[in-house]
């Protein structure tokens, strides 16, 4: 063998062991490559089939509160099968909280009290009818969230106004026991160029007087939910108060509507649940955190009552348009606050 094929052979040698080499380390990477990935693939695994216990008081005696609980469940199960979701009265005690408790629902003014007396240091979601019934304490509950089923008073302004352009003064009646916030309802009413008169009351003998006096004063009735002026014996009197006065009664759910008020906004027990679910959704979603304390329904529907309307020789108003304009609003400011 010459020089020639001597080199020729050195550089085949040469050329075949680089060859190897490179496999090798190709070799190496794609197995280093594929274990990252699958350790990451494993860990994603492992965070998305990570299970959430929440719990659920309320009392099964409430026909509303155990329709809102169990559409909330059944949309937490359908969306959301990470979590794991137990229910028990207010008289049970919980023998399984621990770590793994994630969440407590407390409903109605017992489920409430329940979460909140017997389990402090895990954090809760409360559902109540409105702000003048259970508000959270902010030392004791600064973790915690509250969701209202009644309509903030920002939303039920410009729906008023919606109705009628012409109405410059709102009626309410503010119960002693129970009394709303007069300072939000005001400053949302001046918002939108409103006035407001409102009359302290308690269901006593006292109220068809103070009913006369708001009447007198205002150009609607805004009835608020509070059972100790608006309940099944009063309502018929107030409304015909209001019918002689030719004022018309704003209401907050659309039973009362069907009994003769001219119009109500409202949310049903299905927006009420789907509120909650997303609440629950995006407490897991931030790290077991609430983006804001006070919450009101997203969704919700109107109602009028048209005999009314004709009585009263007022113009009949779409519905379709004054819930897009309300939405546009809310959906606009919304997007400014972000």
């Amino acid at each position: 063998m010459n020089k020639t094929e001597q080199g020729v052979l050195h550089q085949s040698k040469l050329i075949h062991l680089l060859i190897h080499i490179l496999l090798f380390l190709t070799f190496c990477l794609t197995h280093s490559a594929s274990a990252e990935t699958f350790a990451a693939d494993t860990a994603s695994h492992d965070k998305s089939t990570q299970k959430h216990h929440v719990f659920i008081i309320y009392s099964q005696d409430n026909t509303l509160h155990a329709n809102i609980i169990q559409k909330l469940s059944e949309n937490l199960k359908l969306k959301r099968p990470d979590i794991i979701i137990s229910e028990v009265t207010p008289e049970e005690k919980i023998k399984a909280i621990d770590s793994n408790t994630d969440l407590i629902i407390g409903i109605g003014y017992t489920g409430m009290r329940s979460a909140d007396k017997h389990y402090p240091k895990t954090k809760k979601l409360f559902i109540s009818t409105d702000p003048n019934k259970y508000r959270l304490d902010k030392n004791k509950n600064k973790n915690d969230a509250i969701l209202y089923m009644a309509q903030p008073y920002c939303r039920q302004i410009p729906f008023i106004k919606l109705l009628n352009g012409q109405w410059k003064t709102i009626g309410l009646l503010n119960s002693r026991d129970k009394p709303i916030d007069t300072d939000a309802i005001q400053q949302c009413a001046k918002k939108h160029g409103l006035d407001t008169y409102i009359v302290n009351t308690t269901g006593d003998e006292q109220l068809k007087d103070h009913i006369k006096d708001v009447l007198n004063h205002a150009d609607i009735l805004l009835a608020l939910p509070d059972k100790n002026i608006f309940n099944s014996q009063s309502v018929k009197n107030i409304l015909l108060t209001s019918y002689r006065h030719r004022k018309p009664v704003i209401a907050f759910s659309r039973n009362f509507v069907d009994a003769g008020a001219l119009a109500s906004i409202y949310s049903s027990t299905e927006q009420i649940a789907q509120s909650a679910s997303e609440l629950v959704g995006q407490y897991f979603k931030s790290g077991q955190q609430f983006k804001k304390s006070v919450n009101y329904p997203q969704a919700f529907d109107v109602s009028i009552n048209r005999q009314v309307f004709r009585a009263l020789d007022l113009s009949i108003p779409d519905l379709d348009e004054i819930k897009q304009t309300l939405n546009y609003s809310e959906t606009e400011k919304a997007g400014k606050l972000q």
